[in-house]
Order: C-alpha cells, then sequence, then structure tokens
C-alpha cells in the first residue's frame, strides 16, 4: 500500500459519514498489516499508523462497548482467514498480521482479544470440532527462532498494558513469556527478550487476596521482587547498549518496561546505581538547540552533523519514556496529611491483615534516599539532558519535566548548578506552554524554591526587576489552586514575600492580582466567569492553624503594605473616598490580634505591618474603634500594644476572666517588637492627639509605666551589658519619643 493509497485511506475515513466497516476492506486490510510489517519504511509505517488509529477512531463513534468490539473484530477478521488459507507452517508468513493485531490492540484490546480467542473449527483426530484459536497457532508457531517470536512478543506487550488483555496474557501466555525472557540469546531472535522482560513487567504482581497470611504474601512479594530486579537489569542493560545513532527497535519497548517497574523504590535504587544505563538513558534525549550568538565549541567539522540533529524531529514517545524514568526515579515520597495517612494505614490493614498496619516506612523511599538517587542522576548529567527534553512539543513530557525539575531543585544543593545550566528557562518554557492548570503546580513549585533561596539578580536575567514579574502568575497559580498542598502554599507564600522586597511595583501587582478559580475549585457556587483576588487567598491562610503557613502569610502582608496599593487595601484609606474601606477593619484587627500569637516571628511580621499601617489617619481610627475585634474580647487596642514590652518577648498569660497574668522578669523586652510597639503607639496617639481624647486616656492607663519600664530594662548595666546584635540606641529613641506623644507633649 503507497503513501498515495494511505493518505486516500485517511481522507475517505475524515468524511463525517463515513463507515469504517464499508471503508476498509479486507484487501485493504492486508495491505495496512504489509504496511505495518517491520520490513516496510518509516514513512509508510507512518501512515499506517494514522491509518489504523483514524479507523478504531471511526468504528468506536457509536454503539456499546461490547458492539463496537465485534464491530471493529469485523474489519480486522480477514488477518484471520488470510492466515488459514496459507496453510503454511513458516511464521513469517504471519509477522504482518501480527504486528497489525498488535496496533489495534493499543486502543481497541477487547476486539483483539476476541479475534485471538475465536474458535477455528478446525478438526482434530477424532473429528471433532477443537478448541483451537489464533492465539494457540502463535504461541506454537513462536517456539523456534524466527521474526515472529519479536512481532508477536510486541503484540502480548500491547495487550498486557491494557486491563482487557492482561487476563488473557496472564492465563495463556505467561509460560511462552518466562521461557522466552530467560532463553539463551541464540534461542530467540531479535529484541524477543527484552519485549518479554517488558511483557512481564506491565502484567506486573497478582492483587494481594483479602485474607492472605502475611507469609504467604511475604513470599510472593519476595519472588516478584526477585523477577522485576532482573526484569530491569535485562532492559537497563539493553538501554546501555545502545547509541543515539544506532537504536534498536526494543528501545521504546524498554523504555515502557523501565517506566513501569521504576515506580518501585528497589528498582530505582538498582537503576540510579547503574551509571552504563544512566550514561544510555540521557543519550537518548534529543540535542538542545544551540543558544543564538553562541560561539562554536567543537571542531567546525563536526558542526554540520550536530546542526541536523539539533533541527531534526523529536520524537515524542521516547523523551516521554526518558522524562518518566527520570522523574520516578528523583520522586520523593508524597508528604501526607494526617487524615491520608490513616486512610493508607486502614487500606494495608483491610488487604494484608491487622499486622500490616504496625509496618514501617520502607527506607528507600525516604528522603534520604531520594537526594542520593537524584545525585546519582544529576552526576550523570541530566542537567544537559532537560534543555533537549523540553524541546518535545507534548504536554505529558512537559508535566513530566516539570515534576522533574521540582524534584532536582529539592535539595538545596543542586539549585545552583539548575540555575547555571538554563534550569530557569526551562521552567519558563514549560509554565508558559502548559495549558492545564494541574500541570503547572508541579513547575511553579520548583520555582518557588528557586526564588525563595536565590537573589533575583542572579535568578532572572537584566533587568531582573522587569524579568521576575514573569514568576508571579505561576506563583499566584500555586497559592490559589485547590489542588495545590499546605507545603506548596507556603512556598508561594515565602516566594511572594521575596519578590515583594524586591521593588514596590511587585507588591502593587500581587494585590491588584485575580485568579479565575479553577474548574475543580474550593469555592463552591463561583462562577467560572468571575475572577478571585490572590490577596484574599493571603487573607485566608493569616488565620490557618499551621504556624509556619501563618507566619509566611503575615511576612508577606508585612512586604506588601510598604506598596501604594498593599497600604490602601489593608489600612481602608480610599484615595479619592472620604469613607474608609468598611473591610479593612477586620484586616486590621486580624494584624492586631496576630500580635499576640506564640510565635515571635509572626509578631513581629503584624506588628511591623500595623507600624507602616498606621501611618494612615484611617488606620488609627479603625485600629482604636475595636471594629475588627471580637465583641467577647476584653481587651482594646492600646492593652494589645502593651503586651509587646513583655520580658524577652514572650506571650502572656490570660486568665480565665480575660484578664492578662503579670509576668515576673528581669529580662528586657525584644528589641524587635519594642521598637515595632513604639512607633505604632506614637503614630496612634498623635492621631488621638489631633481626633480622639478619650482613646488617648485610655492608651496612658493602659501603657501607665510599660514604656519607662522597657527604656530601663534596655540601658546596660554591669550585670547586663549590653548585646551587640540590638540597636538599644534606636529602640531607646522611638520608645522615648512614643512616651512624649502619649503624654500630649
Amino acid at each position: 500500500m503507497s503513501q498515495v493509497d494511505l493518505k486516500a485511506l485517511l481522507k475517505q475515513l475524515s468524511s463525517p459519514d463515513a463507515d469504517a466497516t464499508t471503508i476498509v476492506t479486507p484487501q485493504r486490510v492486508r495491505e495496512l498489516a504489509a504496511a505495518i510489517s517491520p520490513s516496510a519504511s518509516h514513512d509508510d509505517q507512518s501512515f499506517a499508523l494514522l491509518s489504523v488509529s483514524k479507523i478504531v477512531d471511526v468504528a468506536s463513534q457509536d454503539g456499546t462497548p461490547d458492539e463496537v468490539a465485534l464491530r471493529i473484530k469485523h474489519i480486522f477478521d480477514p488477518l484471520v482467514a488470510d492466515a488459514l488459507s496459507t496453510d503454511s507452517a513458516d511464521p513469517v508468513s504471519l509477522v504482518p498480521a501480527t504486528s497489525l493485531l498488535a496496533v489495534v490492540a493499543q486502543t481497541a484490546p477487547k476486539a483483539v482479544v476476541a479475534i485471538l480467542t475465536q474458535h477455528l473449527g478446525l478438526d482434530d483426530n477424532d473429528d471433532k470440532e477443537s478448541t483451537v484459536d489464533p492465539l494457540s497457532l502463535l504461541l506454537e508457531l513462536a517456539e523456534l527462532p524466527s521474526s515472529l517470536q519479536p512481532a508477536f512478543a510486541g503484540l502480548l506487550s500491547s495487550l498486557a498494558g491494557t486491563k482487557a488483555g492482561r487476563d488473557l496474557v496472564r492465563n495463556r501466555a505467561l509460560e511462552w513469556l518466562s521461557a522466552a525472557a530467560e532463553a539463551e540469546t541464540k534461542q530467540v531472535q531479535g529484541d524477543t527478550k527484552v519485549l518479554c522482560a517488558v511483557t512481564l513487567s506491565k502484567l506486573g504482581r497478582e492483587d494481594p487476596v483479602v485474607g492472605e497470611k502475611p507469609e504467604e504474601r511475604a513470599v510472593k512479594d519476595e519472588e516478584a521482587e526477585e523477577n522485576e530486579s532482573r526484569f530491569a537489569r535485562t532492559l537497563a542493560a539493553h538501554i546501555a547498549a545502545s547509541s543515539a545513532s544506532s537504536r534498536s527497535d526494543g528501545i521504546l519497548p524498554s523504555l515502557e518496561g523501565l517506566s513501569v517497574l521504576s515506580t518501585r523504590p528497589f528498582i530505582r535504587d538498582i537503576l540510579a546505581a547503574d551509571s552504563a544505563f544512566l550514561k544510555g538513558l540521557l543519550a537518548l534525549s534529543p540535542v538542545p538547540q544551540a543558544a543564538g550568538g553562541s560561539l562554536p565549541v567543537t571542531p567546525r567539522a563536526s558542526m554540520s552533523s550536530l546542526d541536523q540533529l539539533a533541527t531534526a524531529p523529536v520524537d515524542t514517545a521516547l523523551c516521554y519514556g526518558v522524562v518518566t524514568i527520570l522523574s520516578n526515579l528523583t520522586q520523593r515520597k508524597a508528604v501526607l496529611s494526617e487524615q491520608d495517612q490513616q486512610m493508607a494505614r486502614l487500606r494495608r490493614m483491610a488487604i494484608s491483615g491487622k499486622g500490616a498496619a504496625d509496618g514501617g516506612d520502607d527506607p528507600r523511599e525516604s528522603d534520604n534516599a531520594a537526594k542520593a538517587r537524584t545525585d546519582l542522576v544529576v552526576a550523570a548529567g541530566v542537567l544537559g539532558a532537560l534543555r533537549g527534553l523540553v524541546r518535545a512539543e507534548s504536554t505529558r513530557v512537559r508535566a513530566g519535566l516539570g515534576a522533574l525539575c521540582r524534584d532536582i531543585v529539592e535539595d538545596k544543593a543542586q539549585r545552583v548548578p539548575f540555575i547555571r545550566d538554563g534550569g530557569v528557562k526551562i521552567l519558563t518554557i514549560i509554565l508558559r506552554d502548559m495549558k492545564d492548570a494541574e500541570d503547572k503546580i508541579a513547575p511553579a513549585q520548583g520555582l518557588a524554591k528557586l526564588v525563595i533561596t536565590t537573589p533575583p539578580q542572579l535568578l532572572f536575567p537584566a533587568p531582573y526587576q522587569t524579568n521576575a514579574l514573569n514568576a508571579l502568575h505561576p506563583l499566584y497559580l500555586l497559592l490559589v489552586h485547590p489542588n495545590s498542598s499546605l507545603l506548596q502554599k507556603f512556598e508561594s507564600l515565602m516566594a511572594l514575600t521575596n519578590l515583594a522586597s524586591i521593588d514596590p511595583q511587585f507588591g502593587s501587582r500581587i494585590v491588584a492580582a485575580n485568579m479565575t478559580p479553577p474548574e475543580s475549585n474550593e469555592f463552591r457556587g463561583a462562577d467560572r466567569s468571575t475572577t478571585v483576588p490572590v490577596v484574599s487567598k493571603v487573607e485566608e491562610l493569616l488565620l490557618d492553624d499551621n504556624t509556619l503557613v501563618r507566619r509566611a502569610a503575615t511576612e508577606l502582608v508585612c512586604n506588601l503594605v510598604t506598596s501604594e496599593a498593599g497600604f490602601s487595601y489593608f489600612s481602608g484609606d480610599q484615595a479619592g473616598s472620604p469613607d474608609p474601606d468598611p473591610r479593612a477593619a477586620s484586616r486590621l484587627g486580624v494584624l492586631l490580634l496576630l500580635t499576640d500569637v506564640d510565635d515571635l516571628a509572626t509578631r513581629l511580621a503584624a506588628s511591623g505591618a500595623l507600624a507602616v499601617l498606621t501611618e494612615s489617619v484611617v488606620a488609627c481610627k479603625l485600629l482604636l474603634s475595636g471594629a475588627g475585634i471580637s465583641s467577647t474580647s476584653k481587651r482594646n487596642a492600646w492593652e494589645r500594644l502593651g503586651d509587646l514590652f513583655e520580658p524577652g518577648g514572650a506571650v502572656p498569660e490570660i486568665g480565665e476572666d480575660g484578664e492578662r497574668l503579670e509576668t515576673v522578669s528581669s529580662s528586657p523586652p525584644d528589641a524587635g517588637l519594642a521598637h515595632r510597639a513604639a512607633v505604632i503607639i506614637e503614630n496612634l496617639a498623635r492621631f488621638c492627639n489631633a481626633e480622639d481624647e478619650e482613646q488617648l486616656k485610655k492608651g496612658q492607663a493602659a501603657l501607665e509605666g510599660k514604656i519607662e519600664a522597657a527604656v530601663k530594662a534596655f540601658i546596660p548595666t554591669k550585670d547586663r551589658p549590653a548585646d551587640p546584635r540590638v540597636d538599644v540606641a534606636g529602640v531607646v529613641k522611638a520608645l522615648l519619643e512614643a512616651r512624649k506623644t502619649l503624654a500630649g507633649e
């Protein structure tokens, strides 16, 4: 079947009223089998693959699954009729048909199972109808070395990757597969051993039986581990022996098998320790395109061949296999919530009995084990391979690359090499081109880790103040996406805090930013056409139960209020409007409450934000009105500010009656809290002197003697010398200014 004929077939199948059963005649099925056989040219095979995919697609457009399977079986049944009519014992004659069925099995496994298991109506010696079917004939003919062996192994591999075909392969072909996988090379032809190992890897282990004795399960698991280790070494050796210039047909199946096997922790250790395998695996990645303006670093004679490789079409399937294996090798164990951990324990208990719930974690899944594997992968040259792999314009490849990059930069020691080798550009490409918001979570987390620990002038190209703006949107997504974990939200907060410190324009952009809720959103009842302010998620996390998350959100707010938009948003001071933002009172009240939590860093950030915001008359009025504080609270803003002068920065204890208990200590207050409290008190007192004498009296009563005691505590004595890390003069000066303003002087 020529390419012209194949194109004509595709055109017919693409018509709106196409009927595959009419268009695809038995003769065309035979021609497709010939075009897809191993002896056909690569171009013919490509067009034939497209044609088969389109045939299955058209035949599957209506009807129940059983009706669709029967329809597709009817289309390809001529393959069986041809095999019987030839009456030949030559296995090679069955190669085209077997190769075609292997392709059909990937998209229509139920139909292929029906073709392989239909009774042929052959008579045995007793003149009775036998149970001979096409599968039994293939098993018999594939016993001897021939080109049918790799074709048949490929068919079984395709079936083993599907639910419909897995049981058939396990029940009927397991013995043949095991024998071929362990046979001497001369006993099998081509890549049969590799393909059999791939198929056995796909079959996996038998499902645990409810009520099965733990010792019986342990024996089966040990035997399965030995087999899987042997398969992994076979496939790894095959990839290590291949080269970028001469790749066998078994490379893609080998990658597929290792993609399955490398989900096992012990297989990851085997593969990561095999330097030859890692070198061969990375050699399969595409050649990266040279950066514009770069000078040649290779002999001129080899430049033309490198240029051809760098512009050659990228094999997406190959890249996907490479990326999947690398991602599995560097993968770290997911951090589960307490509820998820309990569910996992119950699941193990239900499957394997009561004792399973008490089993410890596998040390091969620990962070240290994952770090060791990642170090080996990086040492093998994965960072250079990333630039070639990102050329694959495939969503699945780039999603895997995003997870791989994230796992590499999990280790702080790998972040500098990652940045140096162009890792930030790779993350930028992935985030720019990915359409699904959920696929962006992993690369966005990787970017967040880099922003947290790397100065922006080193992370982003010049001018970094402009280029760093590109990092904002991925960090917004990481923060607001409902499928982001608490750790990912925490890292997004920290990264945004660092970016907000670059320039006030970053803070203004963060406050003004809006995100459309993802389809599976947590904003119940929200319209997909509406948007949600990013800063509202920050406000929500100010009250999170996790101390670190609450601290990170508060520190971000502290940086945001230094921008014009952030100052207006949290102070309620709306430009051009005499009325304050009615929601600002609650925001100020939350910050005031956060100055009272049992975490020094959070108190410092919250009081720092208030020190800035109380420069606004509107904020002072709202804060002193108590509108943002619960009506059940008996403590006003002045009293809470007085608590910032507690010795050592301790949080005062509150009695059952709501009154604070005095702290007895000779230690001075925390310098940072005292300085911030002094600035806030001075700002509030200045407002009260001008507009609210009654509030001024409340402040004087609540803070009586506290500022003087703090000043005295900071003055060094013989027994308590000055702390060189503290700007005592600056703190004392601020305290004296606050006392003076509070006294109305």
